[in-house]
């Protein structure tokens, strides 16, 4: 048997895609495996309707990582953003509505709701960008080790060093008692428009059991609103193509790397023994073995279900599966005949290109979380959607459009309520289309198809646990140190060679590619460890 330097990478998705170019372009000998045909995992664009395509789960992708783009070089493998256009868009009763574009009018439009807040509005832009930038090394880079030894651990301690200087200039009083607060007690001091407070509370509660007077909903505001995207009520961006352009360029350059990538390829097992990971078992039983497996894969899939059982110890065990990942998001998606005609008509192309959104104060939003506690879709939920055809005519026929809504705090699987997951699609269908109708009389009409995913339905399709699209929970015990628990903040597990680099990993979910990047930096630090193989190459 010849010795290799190998890694086996769990799952295509974004965060896997990200790490295996990275590791591979440092010298390592990757293999990727994805149990789907097509790689991309929540990210992708598909056909709903002849002719039209859609996001699959996350549409905007703002919060990808700029340096990532720039370190795989994802222009020059064919990605091209789009130009972002409108930002939030609050729909108002009366088929009414608030345009909030940061590059607009922001005093006039906030004129008649309230003269002050168009400053108060600049002056917390201000805040956010301090305290997230602040905030920046701790997210795009692996975090700093408790105790670290100079000689050894410098790069935390630098890390280290520039979050407390960031968080010095930005305030120290204020970052620490601003970051466990709720969203709505913070917005309340400053704010008097309800639908502004309503705009920015949005962000905040998106993939999360929260309302706006949970704790911590705050942070939540700044991780779906970090340093590196524009404006706390940035437009979504979106590539050439949909989330489907990213996927292609992170593709091409994880081959350009050196990647073994092979789809259709589930894991059934993961190999791990006293001395640690000896390799994996994909389905049909073909054993790779190798000595170091990097998860892309959520951590309670990952830990509980391909770890054989006597790998973990009974307490760790426990600590993982209590682990919350509880997906409360709903995803609809129209192909329509027409391109909507909300607020009378009065929101034009260039405002519904923008982020779009049903929950006009800071109640509305409340009651609807109110809603799920009791496994209950509010009569009201809250929807925030775009219409990506817009910015990206390719994506439907002339004259018609694409609408993609995410429907938050429904019912996950395993919630305690009467019907099946088909009653529960119908409900929130009608619920959708009640609001749409409320807003733009007649649109239902103009339904071509559409379409419902529960959070059972996500996780079905995508293989993540409870449908929760972040993996777990982005509540503050589950987030930084605590992420996916205390002392694994480091993307290892106690399975020596067993690395997590999903949405589940630090710095936590959506489309942003940094829980994948950080871990491959990880593993890269660790050093070169041996991979066997028996039978089978890993190339």
């Amino acid at each position: 048997m010849s010795a290799l330097d190998g890694i086996v990478v769990l799952g295509g998705g974004h965060n896997g895609l990200v790490a295996a170019t990275l590791l591979a372009r440092a010298g390592e000998r990757v293999l990727l495996v994805e149990r789907d045909e097509r790689l991309g995992g929540t990210l992708g664009t598909e056909e709903i309707h002849p002719g039209f395509r859609a996001p699959l789960a996350f549409a905007g992708l703002e919060r990808f990582h700029p340096a990532i783009a720039g370190e795989l070089g994802l222009e020059r493998h064919g990605l091209r953003w789009l130009p972002q256009r409108g930002g939030t868009l609050v729909l108002l009763p009366g088929r009414d509505a608030l345009a909030l574009d940061p590059a607009g009018d922001l005093e006039g439009a906030l004129a008649r709701h309230s003269p002050r807040d168009a400053a108060a509005l600049r002056a917390f832009e201000v805040e956010r960008r301090r305290l997230t930038a602040a905030l920046e090394p701790l997210l795009s880079a692996p975090l700093p080790r408790a105790g670290a030894r100079l000689r050894e651990r410098l790069s935390d301690l630098l890390v280290a060093g520039r979050t407390w200087r960031g968080l010095a200039a930005a305030g120290i009083e204020t970052a620490l008692r601003l970051l466990p607060m709720n969203v709505r007690d913070v917005l309340d001091e400053r704010f008097e428009s309800e639908p502004l407070k309503a705009a920015i509370a949005g962000p905040a509660l998106s993939s999360a059991w929260m309302g706006p007077r949970s704790a911590g909903s705050l942070w939540n505001l700044w991780w779906q609103r970090p340093a590196w995207v524009s404006h706390l009520l940035a437009p979504p961006r979106l590539p050439a193509g949909g989330p489907a352009g990213l996927v292609d360029a992170l593709a091409r350059a994880a081959r350009e790397a050196g990647v073994e990538i092979r789809t259709g390829t589930a894991v059934e097992r993961i190999l791990a023994g006293p001395d640690g990971v000896r390799g994996v078992v994909l389905e049909g039983g073909v054993e790779l073995e190798a000595r170091r497996v990097l998860s892309a894969l959520d951590p309670r899939r990952t830990l509980l279900e391909l770890l054989e059982p006597a790998a973990l110890d009974a307490e760790t065990a426990l600590e993982v599966g209590a682990l919350r990942a509880r997906g409360n998001v709903a995803i609809v998606r129209l192909a329509l005949d027409r391109l909507p005609r909300l607020a009378g008509g009065g929101a034009g192309d260039g405002a519904l290109a923008g982020r779009i959104q049903i929950g006009a104060t800071l109640d509305e939003l409340e009651r609807a979380y109110d809603a799920s506690k009791y496994a209950q879709v509010a009569p009201r939920p809250q929807i925030e959607m775009m219409v990506p055809s817009i910015g990206d005519p390719s994506l439907a026929p002339a004259g018609g459009a694409v609408l993609h809504a995410w429907v938050q705090a429904v019912p996950g699987p395993g919630a305690a309520r009467s019907g099946s997951v088909e009653d529960l699609r119908a409900e929130i269908a009608r619920r959708v289309f009640d609001s749409l109708e409320e807003h733009d009389p007649g649109l239902t009409s103009s339904v071509l198809h559409a379409d419902v995913a529960t959070p059972a339905d996500l996780e079905r399709r995508f293989g993540i646990t409870g449908g929760c699209l972040d993996h777990l929970e982005p509540a503050l015990d589950q987030q930084l140190w605590l992420r996916p628990l205390l002392g694994w903040h480091l993307h290892a597990t106690p399975i020596d060679g067993l690395f997590l680099g999903g949405a589940g990993a630090h710095p936590g979910g959506g489309p942003t590619g940094l829980p994948g990047r950080n871990a491959a930096q990880r593993v890269l630090a660790r050093g070169n460890r041996p991979a066997r193989e028996t039978g089978k190459t890993l190339g």
